[in-house]
């Protein structure tokens, strides 16, 4: 990699990182660049989220005390090494075919069990701390309510734990925590088990067309890779430790300083990425297909646990978005009054009005944003047809093949020269005398419209290389008639593999790029911000684009399985060389110059693992030996590549080889007994797994009690308060404006359920009476019980009765309330189930009244209680008058805000429009320019 790669970004300010403990992932996209090194065992302190700070026991992992003799075995530990230990006898007693199937299954209900059952669990642990609340509402750590458990799990909790663990005094967060880690070591042992068995179970010793070599290829490559995938599991808890490794910050948050060093600075998410590399070791020494495609299904598994599960809390818990700073408002400026309105509405001079009406852009991003009503657009669809049909129609009819071939390779070069050396001379010039910009101002033009017309023209120019080189791919591609000849089968995965890999590296590089970077705005925009900030993909990597950002031209390479495919691969890659290292990285050089590093994340890991294989002598070896070896070392580079890992590893196999075969040989002699001992435990386990999938069911279909006596309906009622907006002589008596609060009292009897909650609903959704069968689409609230953390006096308020009866009221505002003109009714649901209790009188939800004439000043007035209420009434964030400009619009408030101008002025915009027009008055100028042009198809209202 070059020293002269760089980043096509500008600097940017980072959210503050919050907690200074991360998650094993949490580091990613360059969080922990600036965490302090601290590798000394300290003593750490944690805090759950009602504010209670601990000290944190210490811990050990699974491995270390599973297989440790001298380690009390706790019934979990039992239970573990039991499940173990029958896959191993059923390993070596099945015949080969069932066995190839009972453990196929296994695996993957182990691997199910892992990424859904334990996603599960952990995706209701963030969202609303569920799992600490089953252990408080089943009591499982109250010693006057259960006893028997509360011995129990102390005894159970307490047996691999030190002197500094207290089980009385433990928070209900860490004691959860702890019970959750047996349920993982349980998973986990076993599903690295069952996935053992079953790669020797398809083990392939002696594959059709195989010789000498690639065997010996085979078997060092896959020990290679499985070495490796050691390294980084190893490397990675040295680093996390087990507070993250077991997922410890979904219960409470971690004081500690941590060195996100080693693995971590190779490639993001390192235990999700690269730390499945033994699975395609082991598909190659297996030399089955089978298992190949086993572990490409399990790796996607895993990788979709990251995205739903780990990464929305990683984002949550310490990327929280940052509170904006409120901009100076519109009283501040000297503005003359709009005759016509209120006075209270200020008026914009010509200047404010043309910035907050700006131009809203949607460029193309390959095909993303296509508009077939933009020229652009439409002239880019058009050549990407001829470009893709003449060829292919061409073969079809029959026409003369090898001229079909050469037009399609001919054109693929065409577009590879245009695209670099074509695009790459405007850069150059343009970088040393605005040759581009230089045209555009000379007929008038600026700056911006000069960058405009070059992003699509790269833009087309881009997606025409694609285009071309696969179609050149298509016309040499011949559909195989025998798909397990050879190399055949392979060649497509990896080459589907490499393709996926180029999409995830595009995504990648755009997410950190945006707009200004992707198009290389740097060439062509002065004034900005400068700096670089090395994030995301560039955290592991200077310049991914170089080897990276090609994947997908080797990945169809390697499908169409023609030289002279390969040839154009080989030139498209040299040409994206050249342009690096001759047209970017000399432009980055001279704006940023001594900012660009040197290493990038992954070259700084092999230089640091090359310099520790010089330290990893032991010092017993005579100073004279000790001296001789390092000059080996320095004379040998693959020697430095080697020890940097296997001394290591060797350590790690040949420990937990003894460690198992100690552990097998006493529990051979016991194994009577262990089954009998796990027995009672083995039921409960079931029991609470019947309680999971329960759980699991209620979010798919609706939970009914079977112990509800429907005379107690009566005692139950749903009323709105007195205060509430009412309409005489009206069928629905109850209107709210869109957006509007909505207060609720409810009455329940004063032993009602814990768990009783509110949602609201159409009246049209739920035929049935006393059972909701719809989901209720998060529009819902806990009765009188809220989520840990929430405030409770702002919306509950509960109170008590003499006779027997308890009441309250609920407070529906923002995400639990709905944003869309109707008619809806609250529905009262009984212990987290979907019975309903009482169902309250219809109301209405409509929109506010919009002036017949309308005005600026009029319609954003109208637009100000809608902006308001779109942002959850945020006083951070929310504009206090029309001419304020808006602080934060999300694509929820500004859906809702496009939602309420279709309804009120007949007007249809995108989302993305909201922000462009900066404040309400801007949105207000916007809508009435909008109804003018599409008169007399919106309502025919004159503007003043």
């Amino acid at each position: 990699m070059s020293n002269e790669s760089s980043l096509r970004q500008r600097k940017s300010g980072l959210p503050p990182i919050g907690p200074s403990s991360l998650s094993k992932e949490a580091i990613s996209d360059g969080r922990a660049e600036d965490i302090d090194v601290d590798k000394k065992e300290t003593i750490s302190y944690g805090k759950t989220l009602n504010g209670k700070v601990f000290r944190v026991p210490q811990t050990h992992d699974m491995v270390s005390t599973l297989f440790d003799v001298r380690q009390r075995k706790s019934t979990f530990d039992l239970i573990t090494l039991s499940i173990m230990l029958g896959e191993t006898i059923l390993f070596f007693t099945l015949p080969l075919t069932a066995k190839r199937i009972f453990f196929t299954v296994l695996f993957l209900l182990w691997r199910t069990g892992y990424n859904v059952g334990l996603g599960y669990l952990l995706n209701v642990q963030s969202k609303d701390r569920r799992m600490v609340q089953w252990a408080k509402k089943y009591a499982i750590f109250d010693e006057k309510k259960r006893p028997e458990v509360y011995r129990w799990l102390k005894r159970e909790l307490s047996a691999k734990m030190g002197s500094d663990y207290d089980f009385v005094t433990a928070p209900i967060e860490y004691n959860t925590w702890l019970l959750y880690r047996q349920l993982v070591d349980i998973i986990l042992m076993n599903d690295f088990t069952a996935y053992m068995c079953f790669v020797l179970s398809w083990i392939n010793l002696s594959p059709q067309n195989s010789n000498f070599l690639l065997d010996v290829l085979r078997w060092v490559g896959g020990i290679l890779m499985i070495l490796f995938n050691v390294w980084v599991k190893l490397d990675a808890h040295r680093v996390v430790k087990d507070f993250a490794w077991y997922w410890g910050d979904f219960f409470f948050l971690i004081e500690q300083s941590l060195t996100f060093d080693g693995v971590f600075e190779m490639a993001p998410h390192p235990m999700y990425s690269v730390g499945y590399a033994g699975y395609y070791g082991l598909s190659l020494i297996s030399a089955s297909y089978t298992v190949l495609f086993v572990s490409l299904l399990a790796h996607a598994m895993q990788m979709a646990f990251l995205m739903f599960v780990e990464e929305p809390h990683i984002q949550k818990t310490y990327n929280p978005p940052s509170t904006p700073m409120r901009r100076a408002s519109s009283q501040m400026f000297d503005l003359p009054p709009i005759e016509s309105a209120s006075p209270t509405v200020p008026s914009f001079p010509a200047s404010a009005r043309d910035n907050s009406v700006k131009s809203f852009r949607r460029d193309l991003i390959v095909f993303k944003n296509f508009d077939w009503f933009r020229s652009t657009d439409l002239a880019l669809a058009l050549l990407v047809s001829y470009a893709v049909f003449v060829p292919t129609v061409c073969l079809s009819h029959g026409r003369d093949d090898m001229t079909i071939k050469k037009f399609a390779i001919g054109q693929a070069l065409f577009w590879r020269c245009f695209h670099t050396y074509g695009l790459g001379a405007i850069l150059w010039m343009q970088s040393r005398s605005k040759f581009w910009t230089r045209h555009f101002i000379k007929w008038g033009a600026t700056s911006r419209e000069a960058w405009a017309n070059w992003r699509t023209i790269y833009n087309m120019s881009l997606c025409m290389t694609y285009v071309s080189f696969f179609t050149a791919c298509w016309t040499m591609y011949t559909l195989p008639s025998d798909w397990t000849y050879g190399t055949t089968l392979l060649r497509h995965t990896l080459g589907v593999m490499f393709i996926l890999l180029h999409i995830w590296t595009s995504a990648s590089i755009y997410e950190v790029l945006g707009d200004f970077g992707w198009f290389y705005g740097d060439f062509f925009i002065d004034g900005q911000p400068s700096g670089l900030l090395y994030t995301g993909i560039y955290r592991f990597l200077n310049n991914p684009e170089k080897i990276m950002g090609h994947a997908a031209f080797w990945g169809m390479t390697m499908i169409a399985n023609s030289w002279q495919v390969f040839a154009l691969a080989v030139f498209s890659q040299i040409s994206n060389f050249l342009f690096i290292n001759y047209v970017e990285s000399p432009h980055m050089r001279k704006l940023y110059g001594s900012q660009m590093r040197k290493d990038a994340g992954l070259t700084k890991t092999l230089k640091t693992s090359l310099q520790s294989a010089r330290t990893a002598i032991p010092k017993t070896i005579p100073a004279e030996v000790r001296a001789e070896i390092n000059k080996i070392i320095a004379e040998k580079a693959e020697l430095q590549q080697a020890l940097a890992r296997t001394k290591q590893v060797e350590r790690a196999v040949k420990e937990t080889v003894e460690k198992v075969e100690k552990v097998v040989e006493e529990t051979a002699e016991n194994l009577g007994e262990l089954f009998e001992a796990a027995k009672p435990r083995l039921q409960e386990m079931v029991i609470e797994t019947r309680l999971l999938i329960d759980t699991s069911r209620s979010r798919i279909l609706p939970r009914v009690s079977e112990n509800i006596d429907m005379n107690d309906l009566h005692a139950y009622a749903l009323e709105f308060p007195t205060t509430s907006p009412t309409r005489r002589n009206a069928t629905i008596p109850h209107s709210f404006t869109l957006g509007t609060r909505i207060e609720i009292c409810w009455k329940a009897p004063m032993a009602h359920a814990d768990w009783d909650w509110i949602g609201v609903y159409k009246v049209t959704a739920n035929k049935n009476k006393l059972i909701t069968d719809i989901s209720s689409r998060g529009y819902w609230r806990w009765v009188s019980k809220p989520s840990e953390g929430e405030k409770s006096e702002d919306t509950y308020d509960k109170s008590k009765t003499n006779s027997g009866m308890t009441s309250g009221k609920l407070v529906f505002e923002g995400d639990v309330l709905p944003w869309e003109v109707g008619t809806y009714e609250f529905r009262y649901h009984h212990d987290g189930k979907h019975n309903v209790m009482a169902i309250s009188t219809p109301f209405e939800i409509t929109a506010p009244h919009v002036p017949d004439q309308l005005s600026v000043a009029s319609a954003s007035m109208v637009l100000l209680p809608i902006c308001q209420a779109a942002l959850n009434y945020d006083p951070n964030v929310i504009p206090n008058d029309v001419a304020e400009e808006f602080l934060l619009m999300p694509e929820k408030s500004a859906k809702r805000i496009v939602y309420a101008i279709k309804v009120l002025f007949g007007v249809e915009f995108a989302w993305e429009v909201i922000e462009t027009c900066q404040s309400v008055y801007g949105l207000a100028t916007r809508i009435l320019d909008a109804k003018q042009a599409l008169v007399p198809f919106t309502s025919q209202t004159k503007r003043i």
